[in-house]
């Protein structure tokens, strides 16, 4: 049987993820019923190809046929930012939302590809179509064109009657080689460039805030639904950018080209100031005065009567004068206007475009400068973008470091309505109270998306911190396509993919911004929590946070500073330097003031650092400040694990449940000798006849413990041969072989967890048991120091390196390791059997008969005590006692 044509879409697809034929395949869906496979292919191709109109527009008719109008509108809106001076996607778009029916949402797309192609019959005839379904009158040639004041709502989708394109602050350029047409169908091959008409000021509507006459539709009196803010899906990996401090794409001046950082670049922002004409100095104005006085005179003599009488030519001579020195100082004074009109246009269009990109690039150097700029623009002008941009300034400035000069502004500023958008931002950021932090967010997400790049971003932010994922992530990427980026929103966009699983995307996002600058703070502390979640590039982590913390200008905000030092030190213990992090943790707690996640992160580098009593003491710290914090309990409970107290371990984790909890309270069960119940623990973290990897180590050790190390060892051999081993496999796998005799098998397993972690004391350990099991205490020497220099607070490793020594004929360096294991443990048997031997060997019978009858004192019963001790006696010549 043939394939079909989806079949065959999908082998091209699949022979080439890159492939334009996703458009092709997704329609296909769409016509077959399938819509929700459509929008995830529309998904995966659109990362390859962002700008493609057809694959967006394709992607919102699936969404519809879903019941996701929202993210049909956001897609539509993404469609037709590609290129709003064309009416391809305003036709495919009306046509589309036409075919559903949604005559109110269709008819601001089709009125405005009328505009653009007023001779197009079929247009007119969907406009004419959509206007009789909607009750108004016959469709004309429209010649209004809707401006942002337009607030009627339709009815379905919630959006705007009035014209509804790319934000007014950009008109994204397509960032792949696809052009649309001038007229409806097909996108075209790359490469062709169809003729368009001069680009129109649009304005994209974004729902506003409701008012007297908002609560209904003007046109069909139903209630409007609510509004929806506008997000669009950027393309998921956005292009790095490259460091480049000496040009950056966010230090342009005028006449300067800029880069894309994220999806389509804004080409034109009809708000930005236009680039300022050279202001003339003061001497230019003395010549143009004096050029204008001289016209001035001659003209007025040329106009003197001819042949005046003698005394009335020279009175008349004398007023004349007079009056042309009044008029040359007139003119002078109002060039000097004109020119001082000028450059203070001029000085508040560049203060602008320096302040927009100093904000833009968001470091508290930056951010310094733009308030600098502004200053100074404020003298000389009163422009209504100098004021807005002077209050989102300093609300950053006063909100995220704290500068009290910057507050008094902001809040001044927060009650001009000049501000703007920049009155939204500094209510929103210094909001005092719970009320008014709502009102500033209800303002924020009211703003169109015309609005300031910084409303947008933080329009976002609110939106993701109610769970709203996509409408949130539209709002940030509105942001992050700004001229110039703003980089705050790609490394928020960075933080929600992160947060997402993809630390990958997340990892490219954050790129996006340190390639614009490479101290960025949230794009660095993000991109190390990425490298750390990936586990590579930790040499690059922890550069890109020591330059961060060397520029002063790069300071992190407040709210980045405790999550810029737990990062910070995870790397240190990653990288193997737990000392580093711990000292790290105790600078922070002094700076930041003592928290539970400082506490617990302290906790986690004595772990690594295998000082158990350390991070005891830290993790009860984090219990103490967040007692609810079940991951504080965890830690709590490994630190006394590794301190040998296991049943104090599951006091901690007593009233807890979960995997990791019970996968701890086994490992505690299993030191305490209660294999049975430690199993029953692990068994308990199955889920469906499966469990966790870590789990089913412990489980197989369990089995080890029963006597039933065969059966331990095939599962231990199946899971050291996965792709990526859980931890401490190897370990276990060596227990199993050591129990059931095959000594080489166990000593290759502890050698291959020796080399897969050089830092955990478990594959020396138990290659140094091996070897002196094997009769060759010398060879096994070496290992077993390593494991105590790994871990000091193994007693088993001490106890055994004590054996080998008194093996290898050094009982002084043994009685030095088992006084060790007896200061933490007074009463182990073997270590006091085996101190006895050492006492004997070194000629100390009365010393060795002491140790050996404590031994017998803990355990009356066990032979090892008993056994010492009749030597100890017959070494002292006690026959009887020794009998």
């Amino acid at each position: 049987m043939p394939p079909s044509i989806v079949e065959k879409y999908e082998q091209i697809l699949a022979a080439d993820p890159r492939s334009r034929i996703f458009v092709e395949l997704a329609k296909a869906l769409v016509e077959r019923g399938d819509a929700a496979r459509a929008a995830e292919v529309c998904r995966r191709g659109l990362e390859h190809h962002p700008s493609s109109i057809l694959g967006r527009v394709v992607w919102g008719r699936a969404l519809l046929e879903t019941g996701e109008p929202a993210g049909a509108l956001a897609q539509f809106e993404a469609a037709v930012a590609v290129d709003p001076a064309s009416p391809y996607a305003f036709n495919l778009v009306g046509e589309a939302l036409l075919a559903r029916k949604l005559h109110a949402e269709a008819l601001p797309y089709l009125e405005r590809a009328l505009e653009l192609q007023p001779a197009d019959a079929r247009v007119r005839g969907w406009v004419e179509q959509a206007r009789r379904e909607l009750g108004v009158g016959p469709a004309s040639t429209p010649k209004h064109r809707a401006t942002e004041d337009d607030d009627e709502k339709t009815v379905s989708l919630g959006i705007s009657r009035g014209a509804r394109t790319s934000t007014s602050t950009s008109n994204p350029t397509p960032t792949s080689t696809e052009t649309p047409p001038a007229t409806g169908g097909d996108e075209p091959e790359p490469g062709t460039e169809p003729s368009r008409p001069p680009p129109p000021v649009l304005s994209r509507v974004a729902p506003s805030a409701p008012g007297p006459s908002s609560g209904s539709d003007a046109s069909t009196g139903t209630p409007a639904a609510p509004p929806t803010p506008p997000p669009f899906r950027a393309p998921p990996t956005p292009p790095p950018l490259r460091p480049d401090t000496a040009r950056s794409v966010l230090y342009m001046i005028p006449g300067e080209t800029t880069r894309d950082v994220i999806g389509p670049s804004s080409a034109a922002r009809p708000s930005a100031p236009r680039p300022p004409a050279a202001a003339p100095d003061s001497a230019e104005a003395d010549r143009l005065a004096q050029q204008f006085a001289e016209e001035l005179r001659k003209k007025l003599l040329a106009e003197t009567p001819a042949a005046p009488p003698a005394s009335r030519l020279r009175r008349n001579r004398r007023l004349l004068g007079a009056a042309a020195l009044v008029l040359a100082a007139g003119a002078a004074a109002a060039v000097y206007l004109v020119v001082g009109a000028r450059s203070a246009r001029a000085v508040a269009a560049t203060a602008a475009v320096r302040a927009s990109a100093g904000l833009a690039r968001d470091t508290l150097g930056s951010l310094r400068e733009a308030s600098r700029l502004l200053a100074e623009a404020r003298r000389v002008s009163e422009d209504p973008e100098i004021s807005s941009l002077s209050a989102q300034v300093a609300a950053v400035l006063a909100s995220e470091h704290g500068d009290e000069d910057a507050r008094r502004l902001a809040t001044e500023l927060a009650r001009d309505p000049s501000a703007g958008d920049g009155g939204r931002v500094a209510e929103y950021l210094l909001a005092a109270s719970p009320a008014e932090a709502k009102e500033a967010e209800a303002s924020l997400l009211d703003a169109r998306p015309s609005s300031a790049p910084l409303v947008q971003a933080l329009a976002g932010r609110v939106l993701v911190e109610r769970g709203e994922l996509e409408a949130g992530r539209g709002r940030l990427e509105i942001a992050a396509r700004a001229n110039p980026p703003l980089l705050r929103a790609l490394a928020d966009l960075g933080d929600l993919a992160l947060r997402g699983g993809d630390a990958d995307r997340a990892l490219a996002l954050y790129g996006a911004a340190l390639g614009a600058h490479p101290t960025h703070p949230r794009s660095v502390v993000g991109a190390a929590e990425a490298r750390l979640t990936l586990g590579r590039d930790l040499d690059v982590a922890a550069r890109e946070l020591t330059a961060m913390e060397a520029d002063p200008g790069s300071a992190p905000p407040h709210d980045l500073r405790l999550r810029a030092q737990l990062v910070a030190a995870r790397i240190d213990v990653a990288r193997g330097e737990p000392a580093a992090a711990a000292a790290r943790l105790a600078r922070a707690s002094e700076a930041l003031g003592e928290t539970a996640p400082l506490a617990a992160a302290l906790a986690e580098a004595h772990l690594a650092a295998r000082a158990w009593e350390r991070a005891e003491g830290a993790a009860a710290r984090a219990v103490e400040l967040e007692p609810r914090e079940v991951s504080h309990r965890l830690l709590l409970a490994r630190a006394r694990i590794g301190r040998g107290k296991p049943a104090d371990a599951l006091a901690a984790l007593q009233g807890v449940d979960g995997r990791p909890v019970r996968i701890q309270r086994a490992i505690a069960r299993l030191r305490l000798g209660q294999p049975a119940a430690a199993r029953a623990e692990l068994e308990a973290t199955g889920r469906e006849g499966r469990m966790p990897a870590e789990a089913a180590v412990w489980y197989a050790l369990t089995d080890v413990a029963l006597g039933r190390a065969a059966r331990a060892r095939a599962l231990l051999e199946k899971l050291a041969a996965a792709r990526t081993p859980p931890p401490l496999v190897h370990a276990a796998l060596g227990r199993a072989l050591e129990a059931t005799g095959d000594l080489d098998g166990a000593e290759r397993a502890y050698l291959a967890e020796s080399e897969r972690e050089p830092r955990s004391p478990e594959g020396p350990a138990g290659l140094g048991r091996v070897r002196l099991a094997r009769g060759d205490p010398k060879a096994a020497l070496e290992p077993l120091q390593e494991a105590v220099k790994l871990d000091p607070a193994d007693l088993e490793a001490r106890r055994t390196l004590g054996q080998a020594r008194l093996d290898a004929g050094l009982p002084g360096p043994a009685r030095a390791e088992l006084d060790a294991v007896l200061l933490s443990r007074p009463n182990d048997v073997p270590a006091l059997t085996l101190l006895s031997a050492a006492w004997l060997a070194e000629g100390e019978p009365a010393e060795a008969r002491r140790a050996a009858e404590r031994a017998v004192a803990s355990a009356p019963r066990d032979a090892r005590a008993l056994l010492a001790a009749a030597r100890a006696a017959h070494a002292a010549g006690d026959g009887a006692a020794a009998k």
